[in-house]
């Protein structure tokens, strides 16, 4: 399976903190504006990580698309935005922790998920 995640979030902070944790725990982190970038990136991934926006926005067509396991992680997420996700596709939706050691234990716990 490749090793790379890709990172579908446009909260510069957000992406900030949610690349600098994926950095430390897998090897390649990629970036896209949306998912259908997204899906060209695919290929060379395992996994894709999305941000509030993209949750909000997602189709089932899209999570298809992308060929890999997608799972959410954001802040104060409506339970309108979450039933979307998971109609969707997105396998998982995590709230983002406040602290940095849980946030890194979070991207572990999903690593591992996505490899079993």
């Amino acid at each position: 399976m490749p090793p790379g995640v890709i990172l579908v979030e446009d909260s510069p902070y957000e992406s900030a903190l949610a690349y600098l944790a994926l950095s430390l725990t897998t090897p390649l982190v990629m970036q896209a504006p949306d998912l259908r970038s997204a899906a060209r990136l695919a290929p060379r991934a395992r996994l894709a990580v999305l941000g509030p926006r993209a949750m909000s926005r997602v189709s089932n067509r899209q999570v298809r698309s992308l060929g890999i396991p997608a799972v959410g992680i954001a802040v104060r997420l409506s339970d309108a935005v979450r039933q979307r996700a998971f109609a969707a596709g997105v396998r998982a939706v995590y709230e983002r922790p406040r602290g940095w050691k849980a946030y890194l234990a979070l991207f572990e716990k999903i690593h591992h998920t996505v490899q079993a």
